[in-house]
């Protein structure tokens, strides 16, 4: 991850986050379909480095930040 934007806590030792990720991790998470560049929605589970889901990709990194803060007014 060369840029983390946003982390929320899911549960359960999970996390979403929104970054950059290097073209190595999208491939290894088969999301190369995706893209190598923008930032990328996905969760990973605390103590399984390099296992990470990717959920998908934000348009631009204001709707990175948006979805950020619209993430952060639900868990209040």
């Amino acid at each position: 991850m060369d840029e983390i934007l946003a982390t929320h806590r899911i549960g359960e030792g999970c996390n979403l986050h929104i970054a950059r990720l290097s073209r190595e991790t999208i491939v290894n998470a088969g999301a190369d379909h995706l893209g190598f560049d923008g930032y990328f929605v996905f969760e990973a589970h605390d103590g399984q480095a390099g296992a990470l889901n990717i959920l998908g990709k934000t348009s631009s990194i204001e709707a990175a930040f948006r979805l950020s803060d619209l993430w952060g007014a639900k868990a209040s």
